[in-house]
């Protein structure tokens, strides 16, 4: 869970410039709040910031070869840890933490190491012998990584808060960068700042004086399907029971792992595979908002499961005073680190985490299970021909919303001044172009493949990264067993009719899992995460948007239709439209603005 950065410059002396590396750091908070450790050299800085739950010692791993340091900085988890320490030890010393398995993995395989790690991980490894800086990310980008080059160099950090925070850098905000933050979608390697890159996910990226290169060590592929149904469920099952084993871990007194369970398919079905894989009941925690919820509550479907399984439980209340505190919201912004028009979706699983993350240091989520057990897919959208745009996207224009959720309040003549129908169109044709097919594949397969791939490499930021940045801040290591690239990778060559046998999603999850679950839970609809009906978080949402638009200084200011955001302000009833989309508006424009200030950025067009 702790957050990288660091700087390579190939003229300024790095060991005279720690106020510049301190800076960056201290934006890390976030990801780390009680230990910092820092390597210098001449031409390099390696820092990592780290909660006291997180495992290894908070300090860069380091070596020495012929009288030239090597050194790497480490976030999150090697699944694979046990047998990499077999395979290298060889009468050597056994590497203690996952960032000297790193580091011994390159001294042995060099940059084919990085398709030997299993995991959800981020690093940054400094070669003194060929002064090259090496970056790299887990194969779904679960762990986040951005860089930006300079004149003579670059910087690198978990979060671009931190990059942003560096003295030779001016923050800015062009016209493709807040496309890319209405559309909450990016191009692929792009960040959201002018010049701000992101490592993409299953790459290794290696940087030195002449140059910037990138290797790809892992992509999904299209091949065929041989097997009947009974084959398929089962195989399916066999690699998610893998997966799970190779994510689930005891609590530090030895007891049983963690899940967390909301009653839906996903995480019932995780609930029951733990218990069925370990032997043991799983410990569970559901969030509660008590009579402000959403209106199919949660508590009866995941009680079942307890009951059936014998679960430890707990039920943890959110109260709705919590989603207005000024602190906690600061604080879910700053883990995120990216505005979203999202509000107390990224409030409630913060406090929901920050509970949770009082008993243990580690949780499993039911998270991406949608995309890889093509659960994202309606009958329509796979019969429908013509798409120009993303699914996500599609559906929010299908609730009156032309420019997708939270953009209501932008100012018309912006967005096409930013372009913003061509970005979106362009996005969306550049990443359909990716999607692996077979030569003449059936349309149904095809617009399920096409949909699903959308999905985990486009929309994963709503999903996953969402949930792994928010568990991050609150101190708590969430792992995703469903986001194993071995069952995505299976998954994705089954064909539709067999995913859908039943006639319903997720056909093959509910198979799997159909002796394991009680049937209230294999029946229930699908439900989005519950949301607060608080008549006091939307009031406190209009005071708060009254007071931005008070503000000549609120930076969004220039990008806002201001008489449609006054309308909202002055009439609650507002934001009820939709049901949570209308005030999406509101909370887009409220964190853009909140975020406009952190980071101190300008606007560029």
């Amino acid at each position: 869970m702790p957050g990288i950065t660091g700087w390579v410059d190939h003229r300024r002396d790095l060991t005279r410039e720690g106020h510049a590396a301190a800076t960056m750091a201290a934006q890390l908070v976030a990801r780390g709040r009680h230990r910092e450790g820092r390597w210098v050299s001449r031409g390099a800085v390696l820092g990592v910031r780290s909660h006291d739950t997180d495992p290894g010692d908070g300090r860069p791993a380091l070596a020495q070869l012929g009288g030239r340091p090597l050194a790497v900085v480490f976030d999150g988890y090697l699944q694979n840890a046990d047998a990499l320490r077999a395979e290298l030890t060889d009468g050597a010393a056994v590497p203690r933490t996952d960032a000297e398995l790193v580091l011994a993995a390159y001294l042995a395989w060099g940059i084919g190491a990085a398709e030997r790690l299993d995991g959800f991980f981020a690093f940054a490894l400094w070669d003194g012998r060929s002064e090259e800086l090496l970056l790299c990310r887990d194969r779904f980008g679960v762990k986040p990584l951005s860089y930006l080059g300079t004149p003579d160099g670059l910087l690198f950090a978990s979060e671009p808060a931190a990059i942003a925070a560096h003295p030779l850098v001016r923050p800015e905000l062009d016209a493709d960068g807040l496309c890319a933050v209405l559309a909450q979608v990016r191009a692929p390697g792009h960040g959201v700042l002018r010049g701000v890159r992101e490592v993409r996910p299953a790459h290794l990226l290696r940087f030195r004086a002449t140059g910037v290169s990138e290797h790809r060590y892992w992509e999904l592929t299209a091949a065929p399907h041989t097997q009947d149904l009974t084959e398929t469920i089962a195989t399916a099952r066999e690699l998610l029971l893998e997966a799970i084993a190779r994510d689930t871990v005891p609590d530090a007194a030895g007891g049983p792992a963690t899940v967390l369970l909301s009653g839906g398919l996903d995480s019932s079905a995780l609930t029951a595979l733990v218990g069925e894989r370990t032997g043991r009941a799983p410990r569970t925690f559901t969030v509660s908002f008590g009579d402000s919820s959403a209106p199919v509550p949660d508590r009866p479907f995941a009680q079942a499961v307890v009951d059936l399984l014998g679960c430890e439980h707990r039920e943890v209340l959110v109260e709705a005073e919590e989603l207005t505190d000024p602190l906690t919201t600061a604080a879910v912004l700053a883990g995120k680190d990216h505005p979203s028009p999202f509000g107390d979706k990224n409030i409630t699983p913060y406090l929901f985490y920050r509970q949770v993350a009082e008993h243990t240091p580690v949780a499993l989520s039911g998270e991406a299970a949608d995309a890889v057990f093509g659960g994202l897919i309606t009958e329509q959208e796979r019969e429908a021909t013509g798409h120009e745009t993303f699914p996500w996207i599609e559906r929010a224009q299908a609730f009156g919303m032309p420019h997708g959720i939270g953009n209501g309040l932008f100012e018309p003549g912006l967005l096409a001044k930013v372009g913003f129908s061509a970005f979106c169109a362009e996005r969306f044709q550049e990443a359909r172009a990716e999607v692996p097919h077979l030569p003449g594949a059936r349309s149904d397969d095809r617009r399920a493949r096409e949909i699903d791939y959308l999905h985990m490499t486009r929309l994963y930021e709503q999903a996953v990264n969402h949930s792994e940045r928010l568990g991050t801040a609150a101190g708590l290591q969430i792992r995703f067993p469903f986001s194993d690239h071995r069952l995505f990778g299976y998954l994705y060559n089954v064909p539709w009719r067999m995913k859908s046998f039943d006639g319903r999603d997720k056909s093959l999850l509910r198979q799997i899992s159909r002796d394991l679950l009680p049937a209230s839970v294999l029946d229930r609809p699908k439900v989005p995460f519950p949301i607060t009906y608080h008549r006091g978080y939307k009031q406190a949402l209009a005071d708060r948007l009254r007071d931005l638009l008070d503000d000549p200084g609120a930076p969004v200011l220039p990008l806002l239709d201001r008489a449609a955001a006054r309308r909202m302000a002055q009439d609650p009833r507002l934001f009820d439209r939709g049901g949570w989309l209308g005030r999406a508006d509101a909370e887009m424009v409220l964190q853009l603005d909140a975020w406009l200030r952190r980071l101190r950025v300008g606007l560029a067009w």
